[in-house]
């Protein structure tokens, strides 16, 4: 991994006159990565005009999740990996599991892909704080 440093544009929000002003990023791509896309993320969804549609029930957030991706050569390993990284790791919490089959390294061959979504517990108070939806049922 490479140490570079790039500027982000300033985001602005919709409907207001603050914005955030431009931020020069240093530090591992994958950080680097990161920021860029919630930046994307966060400018998208300001641009939503959810105002318009306030009889929907719906909400829009921006998160940042870790992944995991555990890559295998047959479905089995795949899903082994995840398997082994939950036992190892039992404090990561997992919001989302995806599945895919990709190309392989070499032609005619495929990959199997588990992506693990995870969080971790805030050291301070233990408690995740990933997007989960809880439910609660009652009847009337």
């Amino acid at each position: 991994m490479t140490d570079t440093a790039r500027t982000l544009p300033a985001l602005t929000v919709p409907g207001s006159e603050t914005a955030l002003q431009p931020q020069t990023l240093a530090g591992p791509s994958f950080g680097q990565d990161l920021v860029r896309t919630l930046h994307a993320a966060t400018t998208a969804v300001g641009t939503l005009a959810l105002g318009e549609n306030a009889d929907a029930a719906s909400d829009v957030e921006v998160s940042a999740f870790a992944a995991i991706v555990c890559t295998g050569d047959t479905p089995t390993d795949a899903l082994e990996a995840a398997a082994v990284v939950a036992r190892r790791a039992p404090g990561l919490e997992i919001h989302s599991l995806a599945w895919a089959r990709t190309d392989g390294p070499r032609e005619d061959t495929s990959e199997y892909k588990v992506t693990l979504t995870v969080t971790a517990p805030d050291p301070g108070t233990g408690e995740h704080n990933g997007a989960t939806h809880h439910t609660s049922h009652s009847t009337r």
